[in-house]
């Protein structure tokens, strides 16, 4: 499945921001590359319709002080987000819902915490399943790093870590279910790009998976050679991050370092003539990070994740 096709509009906007980054980071610091890592100044909601990135509405709540640094991202439902009020839980948690979709920041310390991602895609396709070339719904949550993160070189560990339940999954199949297009995935990517503006490759990028969950049980090492933008989408075995399997209402811990398979990711597509405009690992560093879920099959799902964390850590000087 090409499942970085549905980024097309984030790799837009982080072209229309190139212009606009910070300064590039220096520091000899660790730096924690995610910010808002709890999700608590809400989202930038976008529109469902896929393309270009329109900001439908800035949902806050409580006593956020701060511009969301997270987008909200629906590509190709048909209900929107947008139209939503937040509802306050007992817990102190805000949900927010529609007919296919919800949405949960949880309180820190709540049995919500830290975020509920859930889909009902029988909201989205009814009675049948997707036919081969229609677009699929989407729930993600994004946000770019600009040049928060160092170049590669500079680094000697990029700690990814995150934790992971599924607390909800279940498959309905009809006569024209096909495991080959039709699955409920939740995953995580993470953009490796050129961001040296001298460069004659800056912008280009590569990018690199985290498997959470596949309704099919695939977790092998998976290489997709061009998304609809004709990015390589390079995504390592399960094994890479956890060797547990999982299990409905499991907490499971994901975690890497992310810098040999950042390389790993680069050697690949230049070794199949992608990023060709430069072969310099001083030009990239991580751009930016996606995760949520990608529904081409007819699935009720729901993940919850916490403690999210992505720490740049640079080499001794």
């Amino acid at each position: 499945m090409a499942a970085a096709a549905v980024f097309a509009a984030l790799v837009g906007s982080m072209h229309a921001a190139e212009g606009r980054d910070a300064a590039d980071n220096t520091s000899s610091e660790v730096v924690e590359l995610i910010r808002d890592r709890c999700f608590r100044q809400g989202f930038k909601v976008y529109d469902p319709k896929p393309g270009a990135i329109v900001v439908r509405r800035v949902l806050q709540w409580g006593k956020a002080d701060e511009q969301p640094v997270w987008g909200l991202a629906q590509w190709s439902s048909r209900h929107t987000l947008e139209d939503v009020s937040p509802e306050v839980l007992p817990s102190g948690s805000v949900r927010i819902a529609d007919a296919a979709k919800t949405v949960v920041v949880g309180q820190p310390g709540s049995a919500e915490a830290d975020l509920v991602m859930g889909v009902d895609s029988r909201q989205e396709w009814g009675e049948r399943h997707r036919r081969k070339g229609e677009p699929w719904p989407h729930l993600l949550v994004e946000q770019r790093f600009s040049n928060l993160c160092p170049p590669l070189v500079e680094l000697n560990e990029l700690r990814f870590r995150v934790e992971a339940r599924l607390n909800r999954a279940k498959r309905f199949e009809t006569p024209q279910y096909n495991p080959s297009y039709h699955a409920a995935q939740f995953l995580i990517f993470f953009t490796v790009q050129n961001r040296n503006r001298d460069s004659a490759g800056y912008g280009d990028f590569v990018w690199l998976g985290v498997p959470i969950y596949d309704d099919r049980d695939r977790t092998g090492k998976t290489i997709i050679p061009g998304d609809s933008l004709g990015k390589l989408i390079y995504t390592p075995a399960r094994s890479s991050y956890t060797n547990t399997p999982v299990s409905t209402g499991v907490w499971i811990v994901f975690e890497a370092d992310l810098l040999p398979l950042a390389s790993e990711a680069l050697d690949e597509a230049w070794a199949r003539g992608f990023v060709k405009d430069s072969r310099d690992l001083s030009d990239y560093r991580l751009g930016g990070i996606n995760m949520g879920w990608e529904l081409t099959g007819i699935n009720n799902v729901e993940m919850q994740v916490r403690n999210i964390s992505l720490k740049a850590v640079p080499k001794a000087r």
